[in-house]
Formats: structure tokens, sequence, C-alpha cells
């Protein structure tokens, strides 16, 4: 009889213990650890590429043809003359974009002429109000050239702060952790920011 009483105690004394370690843990998730943001580019970080790439549909016989046209060069298709200025897209961690600085004159008479910033993510920012072609940005392609796109930032990793006024987490009798979780600190850099765009205006 003794022995089974014995042996009754340590199986309670366990279950504690094991109470006791299951609460801890329960603690420790609801602290959480903190991590860094993912790394990402401002929203307005463009980088230089040495050839545009637009394509064109003669919209007489509904031929399409794409063009590369490196950057201070001129390309002829038919009557139409194409000359690519700057040729920028968007860096990794960002929507992939691509804008062009295009010319473009038809040579007919009374041809349509463009000059401007074509986005590929956005045809309807700038057109080429011509009868005869239909001119669009595909993407830039060929060499890196300025500006180039900064380093990626790397972010840091934030503090958690106890909000004011509450309750540091506690193990109640069953083991389980009371209290509200810590803030997770301050929003990844650059998340509030206002997206920009070569078509927008500013030096890139």
């Amino acid at each position: 009889m003794k022995s089974i009483h014995i042996l009754r105690k340590i199986a309670l004394a366990c279950v504690m213990v094991g109470s006791a370690a299951v609460g801890a843990v329960s603690v420790a998730h609801a602290v959480g650890t903190p991590l860094a943001p993912p790394a990402i580019y401002p929203p307005n970080t463009w980088q230089g590429k040495a050839t545009a790439v637009v394509r064109v549909l003669d919209r007489l016989d509904a031929h399409v043809e794409v063009i590369s046209v490196p950057v201070g060069t001129t390309a002829h298709y038919k009557s139409l003359e194409i000359s690519a200025g700057r040729c920028l897209e968007r860096p990794q961690t960002l929507s992939p974009d691509a804008a062009g600085w295009l010319e473009l004159h038809d040579t007919h008479p009374d041809g349509a002429t463009f000059k401007g910033w074509m986005l590929a993510a956005e045809p309807a920012l700038g057109v080429f109000e011509s009868a005869v072609y239909d001119v669009r940005m595909v993407r830039c392609e060929g060499d890196n050239v300025a500006p180039a796109a900064p380093p990626l930032p790397t972010p840091s990793v934030p503090v958690l702060t106890q909000p004011s006024g509450a309750t540091p987490p506690s193990t109640g009798s069953d083991g389980g952790a009371g209290g509200q979780a810590p803030s997770t600190g301050a929003a990844p850099a650059g998340q509030n920011q206002t997206p920009a765009t070569p078509e927008y205006g500013g030096e890139y």
C-alpha cells in the first residue's frame, strides 16, 4: 500500500511539472519573436536599361511587329520612325513595369507624332494618336545603365514594446497564458508612400 501511495505522489508531481512546462511554452508563443519585415525597394525606384522593346500594330493590314530600339537610336518600321531616349524598369520586389521615353513620327503627309513616356503596365497614359499605327511599350532589356537602382535596403528588426496600461502575460491555474500580446512595432519602411511613375514627372 505504501508503494502505491508513493507512486501516486510521483505521478501527480510529473503532471504538475508537465503543466508548468506547457504554460511556459504558451507564454513564449504569446510574446513571440520579432522578425524583420521583407526587404523591398521604395515604390519610386527604377533601373535604367539599354534597350526599349515596343510593339507596333499596322491597322491597315493587321500586321504586328515587335521592335527592339537601343537607347539613343532610331528604328524604322514602314513609314514610322521610333526613337528611344530612355528605358526604365522596376527592380525586383516591385510590381513589374517598364517605361520608355519615346519619340514617334509617321513620315506620311500629316502623319501623327508623339513624344513622351509610355508605360507597359498603363498604356492609356501615353498614346500615339495615329490612324495607321498603334504603338505600345512592351519591356526593357539589355545591360543596366543609369539610373541605377540603389542597394536593396536592409530593414531593421522591430522592437516589441508593451502597450501602456496592459498587464503582462501570466500563467493561470490551467497553464494557459493570459493578457495581451505585445505590439509588433512600426510598419515596414515605404509602405505608406505614394507610388510614382515617370509619367507623373520627376527626375529618373
